[in-house]
């Protein structure tokens, strides 16, 4: 018994049904299902009605089994690309013509059903009308074919099941709101969104070229998509909002000490092509200050023009005797707190953290944690990709909630 009080025999199976079996899907909301549930229902009876009322024989007037599967995609995922007029009509008129005819010209009927479940699949395919219900129609039709039905009989239930079941989509499905059926085209936008400037963001042509890229089909509509993006760059502009030092600094790399000789500090500035790095101490990692390029350069401005290589070796040349009128190690040339250097704490947020760089001429904002101990580093240019990012997505959210 693990400390959740799961049996292990059950430990086993249930992560082997996770990573195999069970669909990385997102769940369907309480009332999503309540709606389908009663959508489906009242479909269901509507089609059945239309069939009777059809001037057609009963053979005709018969309900076919795909239907049902149909029922399912057309009440329960009305937006998606199956569940299209097109999709519908082609994806189950087709596979049935595919199944009449191979199942009245090939005498086999394991030959016949498969060839006309290959032949409906690449139709569907090239035609753009795939309709998952299509394989079983093309098996039903070619089953029927074997068994000696007419053909013309067999595809007039084929055509009135469909017609049926499509009108019943159109009824049910607009009555149920958040609901647009058909969605075969994005609504036609109004003047005032037509005016409106294009927001930094994903669409429709974007979506378009991201898809003929990918090459796969997905059961999802672009229109469906473009909201979906729309909605999860609203989550990450708010999330971007609360951003915290934590999640933004990056790890503190190489550090110095408060003896380190300054040639050992420049070498491993430029060994890491660093503008700074942090000076600890020795024995509880506190930060004491920063070391960086400016400070070296603070102490060997060219005197009369004369170049600055003379006197920056004369800083990183160790004195060889006792006192010294220099520097000698990263201690005595570090930016301290005293000194004026900002620092951070892990829970400050991002924009008390740029407004501390902002005040200061700091290359980098070191992030401390609860016991004053450097936990990693903020550098401009990782903070002004952040504020780019929080701005764009800033722009965006308020274009899509216009719009809206």
């Amino acid at each position: 018994m693990d400390k959740n009080n799961t049996p292990s025999w059950w430990t086993a199976p249930t992560r082997f049904a996770r990573r195999w079996l069970i669909a990385d899907a997102a769940p369907m909301a309480p009332a999503e299902i309540r709606r389908s549930a009663l959508a489906a229902l009242l479909g269901v009876l509507i089609y059945a009605c239309i069939l009777l009322v059809l001037p057609l024989g009963p053979d005709a007037r018969r309900q076919l089994a795909p239907l049902g599967a149909s029922a399912v995609i057309l009440f329960t995922l009305p937006h998606s690309p199956l569940a299209q007029p097109w999709s519908v009509a082609g994806g189950l008129l087709l596979p049935g013509l595919m199944g009449l005819g191979c199942g009245t010209w090939i005498a086999n009927p394991v030959l016949a059903a498969g060839l006309a479940l290959g032949l409906a699949v690449g139709c569907m395919g090239l035609l753009r009308c795939i309709h998952p219900p299509g394989g079983a129609m093309a098996l039903v039709m070619a089953g029927a074919a074997a068994q000696g039905l007419d053909p013309l009989t067999s595809l007039g239930a084929v055509l009135a099941n469909v017609l049926a079941m499509l009108a019943a989509a159109l009824v049910v499905n607009n009555l149920v709101p958040g609901r647009r059926y058909p969605l075969c085209a994005p609504p036609r936008p109004t003047p005032a969104q037509a005016r409106a400037p294009m927001p930094t963001g994903i669409r429709h042509p974007d979506l378009a070229a991201a898809l003929e890229e990918l090459g796969a089909y997905l059961d999802v509509s672009e229109e469906d998509l473009e909201q979906l993006f729309n909605r999860a760059t609203h989550h990450a502009f708010q999330r971007q909002v609360l951003l915290e030092c934590r999640e933004l600094m990056e790890p503190p790399g190489p550090t110095l000490e408060f003896a380190t000789p300054l040639n050992t500090a420049w070498a491993l500035l430029r060994r890491h092509n660093l503008s700074c790095l942090p000076v600890l101490d020795r024995h509880n990692q506190r930060l004491l200050g920063l070391l960086g390029l400016e400070d070296f350069l603070r102490h060997v401005a060219p005197d009369d023009g004369r170049p600055i290589g003379e006197p920056l070796r004369r800083l990183l040349r160790p004195t060889p005797e006792s006192h010294s009128s220099k520097p000698e190690v990263a201690g005595q040339l570090m930016l301290t707190p005293a000194l004026g250097l900002a620092c951070a704490r892990l829970d400050t947020s991002l924009a008390d953290g740029a407004r501390l760089l902002a005040e200061h001429t700091q290359p980098v904002l070191p992030v401390l944690d609860e016991h004053g101990r450097l936990a990693g580093l903020i550098t401009r240019p990782r903070l002004t990709r952040a504020l780019y990012q929080h701005q764009a997505l800033d722009r965006a959210s308020h274009t899509d909630d216009a719009a809206d």
